[in-house]
């Protein structure tokens, strides 16, 4: 156990640095806390207040007249640096505007417009023959072996190969949307060194060039993607989408495409291999109804998306903490769907519980992710298509064990090297 982690166990609240990369790496312990003692807390370090139990990060969810998800004010931009160099780069490309994620109603609501048929029940059902497909070519690539890399060589590619289809892109191109998506999982991870910045800038910028390009070729020649949706899209007589807009929704609809469904599924195998009397109940019953108690239950544990800024539009109370207008919050999705008050025994990996579909992995309120229903669906389909050919997951002798990478809003596996047996 490292040193801050001890911390966490032995030192008073407000001298733990929950921002730590150790600490973000295996945050339970201070969920724990933070539930227990100061539900609402604000980080002496960051200036930043947690929200942690699950009612209270229900109704801020809810509530974005409050807390708004337009993360910071007019007089503080989206965007600063002192940083002359990386300034210059980003001076290269298109302004980071607020849409989907980063605005509220009415305006965020005429973002999600534009692409709400992409992942309606419809066009979801018309994806799953691609994704039965993609999740039997990717084990075909590694059966024999009887083993594999389950992040680099599932978990990663279904996902990412699903939504760069939606985005119009031929398949030689999944290694750039592989980088541009740790380029920006890298700016939210708050671990970057400048050098890191530097390079992730300079992805974003090779991001907006090439999805400028697609956008003329799509207004040119509409075809049945996502892609074309966005930049052809006119609702309600409002004029197009800026090419900032259209490539600020392409970022996030990149990265909640395929990030937190590869950590969620890869933590899922992991989660098989730690507590095999669950394993048991799917392998005896592996019907869709289980299989998808199963990926609800993984959502819950594993909340890739552990947290998510708010910020307040007003002066507000809590828990009789003053938390002043303009504040930075974040509502800890993680948290939450470890909350004993909701789910008992919440370190219990359950498939049986009675309220599974509580979970709040995707969100709630108007932010709820968009992309939920397709990472379910991905989800589903491809843990099936596991089950069907592949049993008795077991991490791989002398395989280095599991670690989470550390970032203030994604909590996912580095990696996972496993073993299993081809089933008959």
């Amino acid at each position: 156990m490292s040193e801050e982690i001890q911390k966490i166990a032995t030192c008073p609240i407000h001298q733990i640095n929950p921002m730590h990369p150790e600490v973000l790496k295996s945050p339970w312990l201070m969920n724990e806390r933070l539930r227990k003692e100061a539900p609402v807390f604000q980080d002496p370090n960051s200036g930043i207040f947690f929200v942690s139990r699950y009612e209270d990060v229900v109704e801020m969810a809810k509530d974005y007249e409050t807390f708004s998800s337009r993360m910071l004010s007019s007089s503080r931009p989206l965007y600063s640096s002192e940083d002359e160099e990386l300034l210059a780069i980003m001076r290269e490309g298109y302004e980071n505007v607020p849409t989907m994620l980063t605005e509220d109603p009415p305006l965020q609501l005429r973002y999600r417009k534009f692409v709400n048929s992409a992942f309606s029940p419809k066009s979801l059902n018309a994806l799953e023959p691609f994704i039965e497909a993609v999740s039997n070519e990717l084990i075909d690539n590694f059966i024999e072996r009887g083993s594999c890399e389950f992040l680099d060589e599932f978990g990663i590619p279904l996902p990412i190969r699903v939504i760069s289809s939606q985005l119009g892109a031929p398949e030689e191109d999944i290694p750039l949307f592989r980088k541009w998506t740790e380029a920006f999982v890298g700016n939210l991870s708050g671990q970057l060194d400048r050098e890191g910045l530097l390079n992730a800038a300079r992805d974003v910028i090779e991001f907006q060039k090439y999805f400028v390009e697609r956008m003329d070729e799509r207004r040119e020649k509409p075809e049945e993607d996502i892609l074309s949706k966005i930049v052809n899209a006119s609702i309600d007589g409002e004029k197009p989408l800026e090419n900032s807009e259209s490539l600020s929704m392409l970022s996030q609809i990149l990265v909640a495409g395929n990030e937190t469904t590869a950590a969620s599924m890869t933590e899922g195998i992991w989660l098989l291999t730690k507590n095999p009397e669950q394993y048991e109940l799917i392998k005896k019953d592996p019907s869709p109804e289980i299989i998808s108690n199963f990926v609800e239950e993984v959502l819950r544990y594993s909340s890739p998306s552990s947290n998510m800024f708010r910020r307040a539009t007003k002066d507000v109370e809590m828990h009789g903490i003053k938390i002043p207008k303009d504040s930075i919050l974040f509502a800890r999705f993680a948290s939450a769907n470890q909350d004993g008050e909701k789910f008992p025994d919440p370190y219990k990996f359950d498939i049986t519980r009675e309220n599974l579909k509580d979970q709040v992995a995707f969100g709630k309120g108007v932010h709820h992710c968009l992309g939920a229903a397709l990472s379910r669906r991905e989800m589903n389909i491809g843990f099936r298509v596991i089950f069907e050919r592949l049993e008795n997951f077991r991490l791989s002798e002398g395989a280095p064990p599991p670690e989470f990478s550390a970032n203030a809003l994604l909590h996912g596996l580095t990696g996972l090297q496993i073993d299993f047996d081809k089933k008959a």
